[in-house]
């Protein structure tokens, strides 16, 4: 499960078969969001509210 700090911005090597957001370990139970496989309730809370601020950004950059 996600034992890194704060579940940071690491990256994981594109042949990992990680977490999309911190590339650790998969426990008993694996979560996903648009098919991106999550370690942790932490990680998939991450991965919405950075989907979320980049379609608000992303809707800012349009309305301008």
């Amino acid at each position: 499960m996600c034992d890194r700090s704060e579940c940071s911005e690491r990256r994981p090597d594109s042949d990992s078969k990680g977490c999309a957001v911190c590339g650790g370990k998969f426990g008993l139970i694996r979560y996903y969001s648009w098919k991106s496989p999550l370690c942790s309730r932490k990680c998939l809370d991450h991965f919405r509210a950075r989907r979320e601020r980049d379609r608000r950004w992303l809707f800012r950059f349009q309305a301008a």
